[in-house]
């Protein structure tokens, strides 16, 4: 398999076969995870497991150091789980009791999501004998600071040592991503899969306008919005630098916030400094987040950086109109003018422009937003990406 490649039927020849067992016996696949939070990788990890177990000769099980809501949808999948929470075990007991867990199941392929259960997933294919390690990339490493910028870059190095001999296939999210990667890789080693999208899951019972009185929002207002962790690589000082903007030029829109993280104290702080913290409502975590973007006219995402977002793909599935920068994986979804717009530039202002184009055009937007529903039903559902996850393990599995 080629650098960057996604995998095929070529590459799945035999694909009902284990090396040494009849072609009706089911493989094994045990995928390793933190946990500890509900964002992309976690929504990304649910859907991919949900569909994979849809599949009769994939036998699934999964290994998560942390309880909580991808804990929750394992195991509502009737999918075999072991929790070995971090606040109770070290590193090196969870090797042990994930040791003891694989005991006799003929584990074929470990597939691992962070630094953590990569460097883990080594461990335990060392340790018990299991042929195929799969790693998935879900994003780059964000910039950090100080003493965090010190520890992320012996995680790193660490991490690179591991993927370069300890793995089989690291699976990218983004052929941006997949060309990153390559550079510091084996050829071959790479291979591109798109995140997809649980299209049964991603849907609201509500209408735009219910959607908004739930959020107090007035009836004639517009309504501009984002969703996702608030860390500083998600760059929502430039959201709020283009809500300023737009503020200025509309009185009747307002602007919605829903997420958690580091960045919360800072960005309201700034929301006080630019006189709008009456306009933008800052919602904190939501378990209801397809009902918010249910309520936007516009989604924005002003990242510096994206693997391929969940949330892009989620607010495209509900018609809601996406401006974003083009960055990360973002351009292989959006089509510039045809399902979305892509703003080449950190400049709120021009962030503030393309919303307010979108606000005064809504044949346009509308057009757009159509168009962005069939991409994702077509291109990035999570049916999908199971199915060429799928075709990899095979291909694996039957020439370790």
């Amino acid at each position: 398999m080629s650098s960057g490649n996604r995998p095929n039927e070529a590459d799945a020849a035999g694909s009902q076969k284990v090396t040494g067992q009849s072609s009706t016996t089911r493989f094994n696949i045990c995928h390793v995870v933190s946990g500890d939070r509900w964002a992309g990788a976690e929504v990304q990890v649910a859907a991919l497991l949900k569909y994979l177990k849809r599949h009769d000769d994939v036998n699934l099980s999964a290994v998560l150091l942390n309880p909580g809501r991808l804990a929750d949808e394992i195991s509502h999948c009737g999918i075999e789980l072991k929790v070995l929470p971090e606040r109770s075990h070290s590193f090196r007991s969870i090797l042990s009791e994930a040791t003891r867990f694989f005991h006799g199941r003929s584990i074929h392929v470990l597939h691992s999501h962070r630094y953590k259960e990569n460097l883990l997933a080594a461990l335990l294919a060392r340790r018990c004998g299991i042929p195929v390690v799969v790693r998935t990339q879900h994003g780059l490493p964000e910039p950090q600071r100080g003493v965090r910028r010190l520890k992320q870059t012996l995680l790193q190095s660490l991490d690179h040592l591991v993927a370069r001999w300890s793995t089989d296939r690291v699976v990218s999210v983004s052929s941006e991503m997949t060309t990153f990667l390559s550079r510091r890789l084996a050829p071959g080693k790479v291979v591109t899969i798109f995140n997809g999208i649980d299209l049964e899951n991603v849907r609201s019972e509500l209408g735009p306008q219910d959607a908004r009185e739930r959020l107090g929002i007035p009836v004639n207002y517009r309504v501009i919005g984002t969703a996702g962790r608030l860390e500083p690589i998600k760059r929502l000082d430039l959201f709020l630098e283009m809500a300023r903007r737009i503020r200025d030029r509309r009185s009747n829109v307002r602007f919605v916030v829903a997420g958690e993280g580091r960045e919360e104290s800072r960005l309201r702080a700034l929301a006080v400094k630019l006189g709008i913290q009456n306009d933008v409502l800052l919602l904190g975590h939501r378990d209801d987040v397809f009902d918010v973007l249910r309520a936007l006219d516009i989604m924005v995402l002003s990242s510096d950086h994206e693997g391929m977002p969940m949330v892009l793909l989620e607010a495209m599935a509900l018609e809601v109109h996406v401006v974003a920068r083009a960055v990360g994986g973002i351009p292989e979804v959006i089509e510039q003018g045809v399902s979305g717009v892509l703003v080449n530039s950190s400049d709120p202002t021009a962030l503030a422009d393309s919303c307010l184009k979108a606000l005064d055009d809504r044949e346009q937007s509308r057009q757009m937003t159509e168009a962005a529903k069939r991409k994702v039903q077509e291109q990035f559902s999570a049916e999908r990406t199971a199915g060429e996850v799928r075709l990899l393990y095979n291909s694996l599995v039957n020439h370790s």
